[in-house]
């Protein structure tokens, strides 16, 4: 339950928490300044829901306590205290348990659990509340915050798991220690995100299949398009189309999680941007997602041609047939919990906002986000105006967003990264070679692309991206793959090989760099650079 009086008190990294742990800051889920709201729900719910989900998947790791300094969200890995190798066998026994239905437990938590809590704040905003009724709404979405990150870590961390399985399967079968290769024979699997960029690019073909709508996306700019569409008939109906689709594959933000930025079904022009860059590019969504479905389906069969039947054989083509059955829930849970969670509570907490507007306690409904949760609630049992806190507080957080802050408090571990850590984290220093005018990162989708930098920072630097553009940013997130396939390359700070990132740049066949440490600093817009993702690494060609 929701723990007034301790509330900061256990949110807020202090000295103290510095000196019993190593924290270090986590870039590549929440890169960005946090608001107090947000961070009130996000920092508890991944402690304790790593804390239960870890327990019931038997995992060498306690939890992943969460605590925020400098508005921004560090990380804490507490190791597993009992005999490691037991764990260690109990875990295997787990996954292997759940292996053949990892699918349906996870599609059973989306129906029975996220997807009706989300039906539940819709029918809040429709009836409407009172602000006597509010706060029973905040800690209702509070404890299922927490409910939901325990089920994102209980149906993440297998996918991993199964990788892992996958690669010792194939190392197995064939005596090949190069065993990441396994993951090129995880591609073509349709997930939600792919399934997003989809209906975009739908969209982008029957824009350009009407003069009228072709020619007003040719001529004005896109913060000027719903204006213009609404203009005429044929382009309200296209708008309407939109919306209509946003209204399913619309609740995202570039930063998938926060709750203050304005969601894409609240404003078409984000996906109008979007689709008014696919118009300008020649790429058929179906055509190219069915030659990589065709190419994994040939890689898989030459492998499995050259060795006879054994049981490594059979172990390998079951755990690939279970992995290849999982490997979307990567991009399938952050539709649901990483990315429409926060945008359907951000919708409800607006009208608590509006509540206290009216109580003339704040002068924007957005100015909550602004709060943290044992104000916010005090706040609604006593409305008062606070809006000198409010100026105050959005001062600091800007102030945040811009200054310099420490990656890492307190000494590193000395005990070895579990590998399913460094495949999604990409916890490798970073490597600079100053005479060769390169740095090296996690060598997560092969090939090799020459291309102009373009730094994306958030959703509002998505125009900047044109065709053949290398994508260099801190980390990805699902709202960002309409980029990928308009870039030529991708490049991060953050992230290994199993990040968002990687499994993204896969299936759009980009090279791919990631997990690099230093990408955002070294480059800026219009370097032009030599992405290797095939090596691992990024040469600077010319500078701007």
């Amino acid at each position: 339950m929701l723990n007034i009086e301790n509330f900061r008190s256990e949110l807020i990294l202090n000295e103290e928490d510095k000196q019993n742990g190593f924290w270090f800051l986590d870039e590549l889920h929440l890169p960005g300044s946090l608001t107090p709201l947000f961070a009130s729900y996000m920092a508890p719910a991944v402690t304790e829901g790593t804390k239960k989900a870890y327990e019931t998947l038997k995992l060498p790791i306690h939890q992943f306590q969460i605590k925020i300094s400098d508005s921004h969200y560090y990380q804490n890995t507490v190791s597993y205290q009992g005999d490691i190798a037991k764990r260690l066998e109990e875990n295997a026994t787990a996954i292997e348990a759940l292996l053949p239905n990892l699918s349906d437990i996870f599609w059973n938590y989306m129906n029975q659990e996220l997807i009706p809590y989300f039906n539940t704040l819709d029918q809040y905003r429709k009836n409407g509340f009172t602000l006597a009724e509010a706060k029973g709404i905040l800690i209702e979405l509070f404890e299922f915050f927490k409910r939901a990150w325990e089920i994102h870590f209980e149906v993440v961390m297998p996918r991993g798991s199964v990788g892992l399985l996958l690669e010792d399967a194939y190392k197995n079968l064939t005596g090949d220690t190069n065993t990441t290769y396994v993951y090129d024979l995880l591609e073509g699997v349709m997930n939600k995100s792919l399934e997003t960029d989809r209906v975009l690019w739908n969209l982008a073909k029957v824009a350009m299949a009407s003069p009228e709508i072709s020619s007003c996306f040719a001529s004005v700019p896109n913060e000027d398009l719903v204006t213009e569409l609404k203009a005429s008939p044929e382009g309200q109906t296209f708008l309407d189309q939109v919306q209509d689709t946003l209204e399913i594959y619309g609740w995202r933000i570039a930063n998938s999680h926060e709750f203050s930025d304005e969601t894409w079904v609240e404003n078409p022009e984000y996906a109008l941007a979007v689709i008014s860059e696919y118009m300008k590019k020649d790429f058929d969504f179906d055509e190219e997602f069915a030659r990589v479905v065709a190419e994994r389906e040939h890689k898989v069969s030459a492998l499995l041609e050259k060795y006879p039947e054994s049981e490594a054989k059979a172990r390998f083509k079951q755990i690939h047939d279970w992995a290849l059955a999982y490997w979307g829930v990567d991009e399938d849970h952050h539709f649901y919990i990483d990315a429409m969670l926060p945008a359907k509570a951000r919708m409800v907490l607006l009208e608590v906002g509006a509540l206290l507007v009216e109580a003339k306690a704040i002068e924007e409904n957005s100015d909550i986000f602004f709060l943290y949760l044992d104000e916010l609630v005090e706040l609604v049992n006593n409305p008062r105006d606070i809006t000198t806190k409010i100026v105050e507080r959005k001062a600091v957080h800007e102030q945040d967003s811009k200054k310099e802050i420490p990656q890492t408090y307190s000494v590193p571990p000395q005990e070895e990264v579990a590998p399913v850590i460094e495949r999604i984290f990409g916890t490798r220093a970073a490597e600079v070679d100053e005479q060769e005018q390169s740095f090296k990162g996690y060598a997560a989708s092969k090939g090799v692309h020459t291309g102009t930098v373009k730094i994306v920072r958030d959703q509002n630097d998505f125009s900047k991206v044109q065709k053949g553009d290398v994508l260099v940013c801190k980390t990805t997130l699902p709202p960002w793959t309409v980029l990928f396939s308009i870039s030529g390359a991708v490049v991060t700070d953050a992230g290994g090989i199993l990040s968002h990132a990687g499994t993204v740049a896969r299936e759009y066949k980009l090279p791919a760099v990631l997990g690099t440490k230093v990408a955002t600093q070294m480059l800026q817009d219009g370097d032009i650079v030599r992405v290797d993702g095939t090596n691992g690494v990024v040469y600077i060609v010319k500078e701007k």
